[in-house]
């Protein structure tokens, strides 16, 4: 059950306390709570196939990848860690190591919600970090087809006062007014991603991310019973989600042609490099330690190999290349 945040809870996010390890308990009981908070809003945030949105929480003590500074506590809802494992081999290989050290977290490669304690306020926000890829260039494409530039335009216009819009630290309050061509100059404005183009993360650096937020200041928000919190946030999360599903990449929202990719490299997995004409030794099974050559290779990763003047089907996981 969410106990509600206290003015001790935001304190706990002073400057002086950020690189301390003298703060983790406390911090530790910040994250214990915006983690019932989220568990609070989880049966209501269901992505686009329906199924809860995954839900987990920044860490609270100073690490590598957060500088040795705690600066604020996070929860975050996005894609489920299957459905990230399917993304993330791709997006992580068109970056350069050093970012993958510099920042492994889940929110570099997926678009996320997410709630923020900061010093002086609560946050609720959507994002796409510049390294988000897919995501990101599933958004970019969209926006190009000026059907679905004008579905989002009218996503932001239902939000109501208070919403802001923009890359990271430079964000515009969402009006009744907000223009195509102001969408436009936003998206454009994202940075390229790490090693493409003059994309660099500097370690430590604020990270120049799409975001879409809410903020309510932290004696505003302290003043509210926890009930009464715990409906706020979870009322701002619900006005970004249909957002959140417009740009997600999914299988049935693809503009970039990501399932095809994905089926390729799936196909190459199974069928582990074996090709054609190969010789290639069994190493399961009755005839485990014979050589045979391969017929043929189906993309399924089933292989018919002829052994002798026998031509058995068998899985690719079960031979070896016979020269191996």
């Amino acid at each position: 059950m969410f106990a509600g945040l206290t003015q001790s809870d935001f304190a706990c996010y002073e400057a002086r306390k950020w690189k301390s390890n003298v703060y983790n308990r406390e911090r530790l009981e910040v994250r214990q709570k915006l983690l019932s908070l989220g568990q609070h809003c989880t049966s209501s945030l269901l992505g686009p196939d329906g199924a809860p949105l995954f839900l987990e929480a920044s860490v609270e003590h100073p690490a590598v990848w957060n500088h040795k500074q705690v600066e604020s506590q996070s929860i975050y809802f996005s894609r489920n860690e299957a459905a990230r494992k399917q993304l993330d081999g791709f997006i992580d290989r068109q970056k350069p190591i050093s970012t993958l050290l510099d920042d492994p977290t889940p929110q570099r490669n997926h678009l996320f919600l997410g709630v923020t304690v900061l010093h002086e306020s609560l946050d609720v926000v959507l994002k796409i970090h510049p390294d988000a890829s897919v995501d990101r260039h599933n958004l970019e494409r969209k926006l190009d087809e000026h059907y679905e530039a004008e579905r989002l335009l009218g996503l932001l216009h239902e939000l109501p006062e208070g919403f802001s819009i923009g890359v990271l630290p430079n964000l515009s309050p969402v009006t009744s007014d907000f223009a195509m061509e102001q969408l436009a100059e936003i998206i454009g404005s994202l940075p390229p991603p790490s090693g493409t183009g003059g994309g660099m993360t500097i370690p430590g650096q604020p990270v120049h991310m799409f975001s879409i937020a809410r903020s309510i200041p932290a004696a505003e928000f302290v003043a509210l019973s926890a009930d009464e919190q715990a409906a706020w946030v979870k009322t701002q999360l619900e006005l970004l989600l249909p957002i959140y599903r417009f740009i997600v990449w999914t299988r049935e929202n693809d503009f970039v042609s990501m399932a095809k990719v994905l089926d390729k490299e799936k196909t190459v997995r199974r069928q582990r490099g074996i090709h054609k004409g190969d010789r290639v030794r069994i190493v399961r099974g009755m005839l485990a330690g014979k050589d045979g050559a391969v017929a043929e290779v189906d993309a399924k990763g089933l292989l018919k190999v002829i052994v002798g003047k026998m031509v058995i089907k068998i899985d690719a996981s079960d031979v070896e290349r016979a020269n191996a």
